[in-house]
């Protein structure tokens, strides 16, 4: 493939550079941009399976250990209905029973036994009296109530000082004053559980009841177990969606912070697992890619835009250069008219065209006259003036397309596209009496002149412009034998 110069000049052009740069830049930051939208999508699916994965394994951990609880109290329950002569505050078979319990699951979960009045015994414990009443407890009156398992909000295990989980089940009629058996889920064992299951610093996992009421968290926040948040944003949010969506929850509240949200239900109970995600944190490493992704690109669009713009300099000073040279190679440096080399080009070019498109075009030949008497009496700087002042009076006289140019010594030609015979006398007309108006003071006195002016219209026959010129200096002689300061027509 042949490249030519005209090539490399539409490929240089400054609009050429200009659009070239600006669809680079829209392109990278285009892919920037989808780049980062696409990531931090990526980013929240990913995010959203960490958090459902957790999710799963923390409720299998908590429904083994509610469904062991479950065993122990059906268990209990069973001895004592199995028993109804013995008193299992007192039977060391009972006793040797809870012992065993209490050994399988590492201290964790303590069996105490509620009587009717609802104070509360510790078979294990050193005192045989009761520990407490508990008779206006939630879990007492919603195991009664219930006639069901029942997981009330956590309370303070009077043997440890710490906190616990009251799981109860109450029994279908009192057994020597028993009405209930109640599992105590030691709270840091479970928390600390959930700890283990903890992904990132800012997350936490949180067990809660179906109606909104705070059962555990990790990491542990002391006023939170045992509050509702059923009117909360978080709670509000679960119940518009089904199980284990990824919810985001923005900062609609003081102190809120924004973060992602996943609830599971576990199992056949009435708890949830939600294990959330502090907004900011599950997409730091977004952030940080997405950051030196940006950086790279301004790495790119910053030298990319200097270059260009430097580019556009230098081809601003090149074009204008290269109007500085094409005025020199065009243009006569005395009167600023056309030279005769760029005249007779443009001549055969309107020639050709006008010959093609078959319309009117004509040719003015004009000359100062007696111009070397009046080098020769004033001098040629008075000359010179005398050109210049003859130029800028036909140029006067022209529309935009006409074109004048200095042929040598006092001669200028005029072209005259779309404009026939007749019409081109009377510009050359005009053209003779706008010069004749001409006066050069000079310390001799001042200069008047005159020009004679000869015209001719091309014709089909002419073959080149060499017929044209003939016939037009044909014109320009008849004019100067008939007396000078005139227009003569071929």
């Amino acid at each position: 493939m042949r490249v030519t110069i005209r090539d490399l000049e539409d490929w240089v052009r400054p609009r050429t550079v200009t659009t070239l740069t600006l669809i680079l830049l829209v392109a990278l930051w285009s892919v920037v941009i989808a780049s980062a939208v696409s990531g931090r999508q990526a980013s929240i699916a990913s995010t959203g399976e960490l958090l459902q994965r957790t999710g799963r394994a923390v409720e299998e951990q908590t429904l083994q250990q509610l469904r062991l609880t479950d065993v122990l109290l059906a268990t209990a329950a069973h001895w004592l209905q199995a028993n109804p002569g013995r008193d299992p505050r007192s039977d060391p078979a009972f006793r040797k029973l809870l012992e065993g319990f209490r050994a399988r699951t590492g201290d964790s979960i303590d069996i105490q036994l509620l009587t009717v009045d609802g104070s509360v015994f510790d078979v294990l414990g050193k005192s045989p009296r009761p520990l407490a009443k508990v008779a206006d407890s939630e879990y007492f009156k919603g195991a009664l109530a219930s006639k069901a398992l029942f997981i009330g909000r956590p309370e303070s295990i009077q043997r440890s000082g710490g906190y616990g989980l009251p799981i109860a089940l109450a029994l279908p009629s009192p057994i020597h004053g028993i009405q209930m058996i109640v599992a105590i889920v030691d709270l840091p064992t479970l928390i600390g559980r959930y700890e283990g299951q903890r992904q990132q610093a800012g997350g936490a996992i949180t067990l809660l009841r179906n109606d909104g009421v705070v059962l555990a968290r990790a990491p542990e926040d002391a006023p939170l177990p045992g509050q509702s948040i059923a009117e909360g944003r978080l709670f509000g949010e679960r119940l518009r969606q089904p199980p284990r969506t990824l919810l985001l929850l923005d900062e609609t509240h003081a102190g809120e912070k924004k973060e992602f949200v996943s609830y599971s239900p576990v199992g056949d109970f009435p708890l949830l697992i939600a294990v959330s995600e502090d907004y900011d944190e599950a997409l730091l490493p977004w952030l940080k890619q997405t950051l030196w992704i940006v950086l790279l690109a301004l790495g790119v669009t910053v030298p990319l835009t200097i270059v260009a713009f430097r580019s556009l300099r230098l081809l601003r000073a090149l074009a204008n250069r290269n109007a500085e040279l094409q005025q020199l190679v065009t243009t006569d440096p005395l009167t600023g008219s056309s030279n005769r080399r760029h005249f007779v080009e443009t001549l055969e070019d309107e020639l050709g065209r006008a010959q093609r498109q078959k319309t009117p075009l004509s040719l003015l030949l004009l000359a100062v006259d007696f111009f070397k008497q009046i080098n020769d009496g004033y001098g040629h700087a008075i000359g010179d003036q005398v050109l210049i002042a003859c130029a800028q009076a036909a140029t006067g006289c022209l529309r935009s397309r006409d074109l004048i140019g200095r042929l040598g010594g006092g001669e200028f030609s005029i072209l005259l596209p779309n404009t026939e015979a007749r019409e081109a006398f009377m510009v050359a007309e005009r053209v003779r009496t706008a010069i004749a108006r001409i006066s050069i003071p000079t310390d001799n006195g001042t200069v008047e002149f005159a020009a004679s002016v000869g015209a001719s219209q091309a014709r089909t026959e002419d073959r080149s412009i060499d017929d044209l010129l003939k016939r037009v200096a044909t014109a320009l002689h008849n004019a100067k034998a008939g007396g000078h300061d005139r227009v003569a027509v071929v």
